[in-house]
């Protein structure tokens, strides 16, 4: 494991913290299991088995549960055609943008898109969210309150990944 509370520097002007710390920020949210905080489930159908769930396929959860943890403004970015997004929160210290998810903290735009890239991939387009696309998401998704109970589990167990201190 690696010393996730401390950013590392990328290049010379830029640095992140969290699972990005680890060789594959990725595989280290699959090991961080839902069964660990709240118990198994029993329906096949659940689709909250691992923290990664939390990065790619829920990560407008993700964050708005740092919202609500530390105010941070949570954004969208999606591509033109609108038929894929990535949420995540951005923050600025100084001079430095960093963009927030599930892996924790960069300033690195090109780091942060190695998955934002995958559900934006062309020309891009970075908004707030909506109370609109909170609603929309709201209706779709039969397992809100698990995810976010997961959610502010994991964030409250990692806090030092997701937080500029």
């Amino acid at each position: 494991m690696s010393q996730r509370n401390s950013f590392c520097d990328i290049t010379c002007v830029e640095k992140h913290k969290g699972f990005y710390n680890d060789a594959d920020p990725e595989r280290e949210l699959n090991k961080i299991l839902y069964e660990d905080f709240f118990g198994g489930q029993n329906d096949e159908d659940f689709p909250y088995e691992t923290a990664f769930q939390l990065l790619c396929g829920s990560c407008h959860i993700f964050a708005l549960s740092l919202q609500k943890a530390f105010g941070y403004i949570p954004y969208i970015i999606e591509g033109r055609e609108k038929k894929g997004f990535h949420a995540f929160c951005q923050i600025c210290s100084g001079k430095t943008r960093y963009f927030i998810d599930a892996r924790g903290i960069t300033s690195s735009f090109n780091e942060f898109m190695t998955v934002a890239g995958r559900f934006a991939p062309n020309e891009i387009i970075i908004r707030l969210i909506t109370s609109d696309d909170v609603n929309n998401w709201e209706t779709e998704d039969n397992y809100n309150k698990e995810a976010y109970a997961f959610a502010e589990a994991v964030i409250s167990e990692y806090k030092e990944c997701y937080t500029l201190k």
